[in-house]
């Protein structure tokens, strides 16, 4: 029902040797990271500042704060505004990346203050330089590259090459996930989290028995979740959504052999995940369980703010209200069909995607088959749309970024399955001139 990860060779193929099959996805692998740098670069290149960047940037001081001045218990950890609004991950990532260049703490902008004039901003040193700019841009490009190709193989497991293929170029051709993923902010690194958390997943699912390539699995995952969800607290949704699928497997797996023998390894990423998450935040050291819901009443508190501030934006406290205006942000102002070519394609493709995942999962349960990378597929979007939905109450493009990658890799698994079935029955039509396509799509 869903591929494997790796492929045994055919009959007659000695192990050493490269099929063409395989150098050709090789090839096409190696093209699409090209195209992934190139695309990304030159959008981090073109793009203006942002007023977010600033900030961001000068609160990357917290790398030098924390591993290089070793302060993780000062004045600088203690609960306020700067260690509340955000978790400190991407702000380490940024650090780092600009001390590997060169780059000093005295040498960063001080935070944009959007009470304030341009002018005024840039008299006070608000404003980064372009050398500094593009030298904070860099560092996130290469987590904005990893993100994207990450796709490749989600695609893979679920429809074959060809839908990795596809998720890749919808990426990239995203209106506002490539403008996003390439700008000085947490959101590309947030997303090579998340997506590093769902690889791993179908990884750690697809690995029988036990041993230490299934422990480095599950302690991979944990860290995947702990950092991705100290990136930013939306980083939680992945989790949400990998927990709803291993509560689904195994109850599945109960079903089937009235046995919980399997559950270990998740457990262990599950602590690994909460062990992750408290050791990179030193907000979180005196008490972690107290702290951690201060960050979460923390961001719902800023969001009703920014409501106050921007009443514009500001969404009404309506689950339907709010379901259109993510619909409507997701599908249509921000969705890469309608914007790219002004065809209202991307609803009906992520529906469809979305069944295929569906039919999948009720396949695999019907079965008895512990259910694989569609029923993650499946809890990952409703997690993520289901939770954003509840909790937009502010309309930032931000808070589209989450939804928008799920999008992808649901509309990659429509376009690779209709495309499949489209050449598979030409082929019974016309007879066996066609080539095959390869995938390993829903059965």
């Amino acid at each position: 029902m869903t591929a494997s990860v790796e492929e045994a060779p055919a009959p007659g193929v000695r192990p050493r040797q490269i099929s063409r099959a395989i150098l050709a996805e090789m090839l096409m692998v190696a093209a699409l990271a090209v195209g992934a740098v190139v695309v990304l670069y030159q959008q981090a290149l073109r793009q203006p500042f942002s007023v977010d960047e600033s900030r961001w940037i000068a609160t990357s001081r917290y790398f030098w704060i924390t591993f290089v001045d070793g302060d993780v218990f000062g004045p600088a950890w203690q609960p306020g505004y700067l260690v509340l609004t955000h978790p400190p991950v991407a702000r380490y990532v940024i650090g780092g990346g600009l001390a590997l260049q060169g780059w000093s703490p005295d040498e960063l902008n001080g935070r944009y203050d959007t009470d304030r004039s341009r002018d005024f901003n840039r008299r006070a040193g608000n404003i980064p330089s372009r050398e500094l700019l593009d030298a904070a841009r860099r560092v996130v490009l290469v987590f904005a590259v990893g993100a994207t190709m990450l796709l490749y193989p989600i695609g893979r497991s679920l429809a074959g090459p060809l839908a990795g293929a596809i998720a890749v170029v919808l990426a990239l051709a995203h209106p506002l996930l490539a403008t996003l993923w390439s700008r000085a902010l947490a959101e590309s690194v947030l997303a090579f989290f998340c997506l590093l958390a769902v690889w791993l997943t179908i990884r750690l699912a697809s690995t029988p028995g036990g041993g230490r390539a299934r422990f480095g699995l599950a302690f991979g995952l944990g860290a995947a979740i702990g950092l991705a969800t100290a990136t930013k607290l939306s980083g939680a949704l992945v989790g949400a959504g990998l927990a709803l699928f291993v509560v689904l497997r195994q109850a599945v797996l109960w079903w089937r052999d009235r046995s919980w023998t399997s559950i270990g390894p998740w457990v262990d990423a599950g602590l690994a995940a909460v062990l992750t998450f408290v050791l990179v935040n030193p907000l979180l050291y005196p008490n972690p369980a107290l702290r951690t819901a201060m960050l979460f009443d923390h961001r719902r508190d800023e969001m009703v703010q920014q409501g106050i501030g921007t009443p514009r934006l500001a969404i009404p406290n309506s689950v339907g209200v709010r379901a259109e205006m993510l619909y409507r942000r997701t599908f249509q102002d921000w969705g890469t069909f309608e914007t790219r070519l002004g065809l209202p394609l991307d609803a009906p493709l992520a529906a469809v995607g979305l069944g295929i995942a569906a039919l999948a999962t009720w396949r695999s349960i019907r079965r008895r088959e512990a259910p694989g990378p569609f029923a993650l597929l499946l809890c990952w979007t409703v997690a993520v749309f289901v939770v954003s939905t509840l909790n937009f109450g502010f309309d930032s493009s931000h808070y589209i970024a989450p939804p928008a990658t799920v999008a992808v890799v649901l509309q990659a698994v429509a376009l690779a399955t209709i495309a499949i079935g489209a050449v598979q029955l030409a082929r019974r039509r016309l007879g066996r001139s066609l080539p095959d396509l390869p995938a390993d799509g829903p059965a």
